[in-house]
């Protein structure tokens, strides 16, 4: 593999966004249904929320799987506990309108593609650099770029 080439395209990187997106905003409707005050919805949206969840999660571990790269790297002790600790927040019953699951699959995607690659390249420098988040995005990034220069030394060698 050349060294600045992406291991996710801009298209499939773009699916898995969107539909990690629609995944969540379905958990937000079923979280906003879980306040109407009557024991049938809370009942009803706590028996359809875990499992979509569940169903979520295992679609980006086989959809990443098909293209190569792990959603749960237990190489990387603090991707997996972030990916970890993120499922075990979707559990729980109103943190599930967190998007939790977009952000695993963008950090996902930055950690495989690095900073050259989509969606890390979206980003320009001036918000990478401004905004929290960006410094969050732009440290992911750099330590894909690291860990990806580290790989190839060993190979080389």
């Amino acid at each position: 593999m050349e060294p600045n080439k992406p291991k996710i395209g801009m298209l499939p990187a773009s699916a898995m966004l969107l539909v990690a997106g629609f995944f969540d905003l379905f958990q937000l409707v079923e979280t906003m249904l879980g306040f109407l005050p009557t024991v049938v919805t809370q009942v009803l949206v706590f028996v359809i929320t875990t499992p979509v969840t569940i169903f979520a999660y295992m679609v980006f571990i086989i959809w990443f799987a098909f293209l190569n790269v792990q959603f749960f790297n237990i190489k990387k002790p603090m991707s997996f506990l972030s990916r970890t600790g993120g499922l075990l927040l979707e559990a729980l019953p109103f943190l599930t309108a967190m998007p939790i699951l977009s952000g695993s699959v963008l950090f996902t995607l930055i950690e495989a593609n690095g900073s050259k690659g989509f969606p890390a390249s979206l980003v320009p420098d001036f918000l990478l650099k401004a905004t929290p988040a960006g410094k969050v995005v732009s440290k992911v990034a750099k330590a894909a770029n690291d860990n990806q220069k580290e790989e190839e030394q060993k190979r080389a060698a």
